[in-house]
């Protein structure tokens, strides 16, 4: 019988900011299970390469065992075949972009994996509808347990803050309350993701964001801000129909910040049960009433407890343990 030994992880290579969460969510696993965490090298990657550039990936599948399975988180799906996705690994699609018609390309570069865990559930369900023959199950995206909130209550800098990219129609919407209430100030960040720097409305300089930790604590001192899935989102230069709820939620609402969403009723957010806990406004008169509202009331932590509990990777881990024993795959324990 095969078994999940591994978590096969790039974090000495890649460390680019939105890698960050990936790693928590790998140490995490490991420690509600046990799984063993193996690094990978540059060197593996350097055979590989000389692999797909001579056109043996079907042949270096045809020799591995699948039996010692490893999961692998990957950022983005793609129709190119390669040789880090094989017959050993159990891959964890976290983006799925891509059109109808490259499903049958995407099929047949992740032909040899013995299971695939799709995050959102839009693309879980497209799959059955599409009748893809691959092994398939709904793992949806979590958050690392380390960030479960302590506080009952959180002392709020900030009225207001607009984080990373937003989408254009938050961004109209909030200066036109500006422009309607003169007293009142928000937050913008601005520049490259690399280079961002918070900012009020007023042109006064906040600080410079120095990684994760100064963007937890930018959210954690606001009180309210918006969010939008990337389906609607417009902001992400994403030609995407899809409506996955991501992380960004999780970070928002466990810092204790009031949010007003924006999303259509798509199966990822229904999976969430979004509409019981995220107000959804879609015209900019329900966007003033609740900013009105929330500037004179404070967060329930209760409400986002009772949400988030059922979204924290311990709770995945879980599930993961019995997918694997749906399909027939021992996992280390």
């Amino acid at each position: 019988m095969k078994i999940l030994k591994y978590i096969s992880s790039p974090r000495e290579l890649a460390t680019t900011p939105s890698t960050k969460i990936v790693y928590e969510w790998e140490d995490e696993l490991i420690k509600n299970t046990k799984l063993k965490l193996k690094v990978e090298k540059q060197s593996m990657f350097n055979f590989y390469s000389i692999i797909e550039r001579i056109g043996c990936f079907d042949l270096y599948n045809r020799i591995l065992s699948g039996k010692e399975l490893r999961l692998r988180f990957i950022m983005t799906a793609k129709t190119k075949k390669e040789c880090i996705i094989n017959k050993n690994t159990i891959p964890v699609i976290i983006d799925y972009w891509l059109s109808d018609e490259e499903i049958d390309d995407f099929c047949k570069a992740y032909k040899y994996c013995p299971l695939i865990l799709v995050t959102n559930r839009e693309v879980y369900d497209l799959f059955l509808k599409k009748n893809v023959k691959l092994p398939f199950e709904h793992w949806p995206l979590s958050y690392p347990d380390k960030y479960k909130p302590t506080d009952k209550t959180f002392d709020k800098k900030f009225s207001f803050c607009l984080f990373g990219r937003p989408n254009p129609m938050f961004i109209n919407y909030i200066e036109k309350y500006a422009e309607l209430h003169p007293d009142f100030e928000y937050v913008v960040s601005k520049g490259k993701d690399s280079n961002r720097e918070f900012y009020t409305s007023k042109g006064e300089f906040i600080c410079k964001d120095q990684g994760r930790s100064t963007y937890l604590e930018m959210i954690k001192q606001t009180k309210i801000t918006c969010y939008s899935t990337p389906g609607v989102d417009k902001s992400k230069g994403l030609k995407t129909k899809f409506n996955q709820v991501t992380p960004r939620l999780f970070e928002m609402l466990t810092n204790g910040c009031m949010v007003i969403g924006h999303y259509p009723n798509a199966a990822d957010t229904i999976w969430y049960n979004l509409r019981k806990f995220i107000v959804n406004v879609d015209t900019y008169e329900e966007f003033e009433c609740e900013m009105d509202r929330m500037l004179n009331s404070s967060i329930d932590m209760t409400i986002v407890n009772e949400f988030m509990s059922n979204h924290y990777t311990s709770v995945r881990a879980k599930m993961l343990i019995e997918i694997c024993k749906k399909r027939n795959i021992n996992i280390e324990l």
